[in-house]
């Protein structure tokens, strides 16, 4: 089977041919010509091949460049365009189980509306953003206390908070705003707990649902 040559092959075959039949034309003597000029070719090709690698890791470079920059600029979207200002524009209706909140709440806190013990609330706070909704903390309403407040990471993020506890005892859970809590008084009252913002009522066959809300903390 004939041998096919490449081109690259083809064209340094050329190339020495070349000075060869110009060497032969003029002295008949060809080896340490021809050794040369292929040396020379070999270097020059060593050089090109050189730099388009260099060009290759530069493109490389360039381009995790931007896909970092997309993602930043993904981010900052994500912050400017926040869930909280469609959510406070038309705030979906309550349910019994679903306590929104028509404005923003700050230093929000859950508080059980109950002079009476009461089961323990499970709680649990996460973050919505544009395209996905992220786990904060949980907290917990003990059968003795009557309020608590709830850890925010973001000032005017929107956030949901999941609540649950057992089936039993009947009385209404409310989202309050604490930011003008009086500290020298004990858990349990209007005045200690703070103006109400939403409310859901716990009783038999309804013991889990959740309050969503544009929350601020005040520290």
């Amino acid at each position: 089977m004939p041998r096919v040559l490449t081109p690259l092959a083809l064209t340094l075959g050329l190339a020495a041919a070349a000075p060869l039949a110009s060497a032969q034309g003029r002295r008949g003597d060809t080896g340490p010509d021809m050794s040369s000029e292929i040396h020379e070719l070999r270097r020059q090709l060593g050089v090109l091949q050189s730099s388009l690698k260099e060009r290759d890791e530069w493109f490389q470079g360039m381009r995790k460049d931007v896909t970092g920059l997309g993602e930043e600029l993904s981010l900052l979207k994500e912050r400017v365009v926040s869930p909280a200002l469609p959510f406070l524009s038309g705030p979906p209706p309550s349910t019994d189980s679903v306590g929104v909140a028509k404005v923003a709440v700050f230093a929000p806190r859950v508080a059980v509306e109950s002079s009476r013990r009461h089961d323990i609330v499970f709680l649990r706070v996460r973050r919505v953003e544009a395209g996905q909704v992220r786990p904060v903390a949980e907290a917990e309403l003990g059968s003795d206390i009557f309020a608590v407040d709830l850890p925010l990471d973001q000032n005017g993020a929107l956030y949901i908070v999941d609540w649950s506890t057992a089936e039993g005892f009947v009385f209404n859970l409310l989202l309050r705003d604490g930011s003008a809590l009086r500290r020298d008084l004990p858990y349990g009252g209007d005045e200690a707990a703070g103006q109400p913002a939403a409310s859901v009522q716990i009783k038999p066959q309804q013991y889990q649902g959740r309050f969503i809300f544009v929350g601020y903390r005040v520290d």
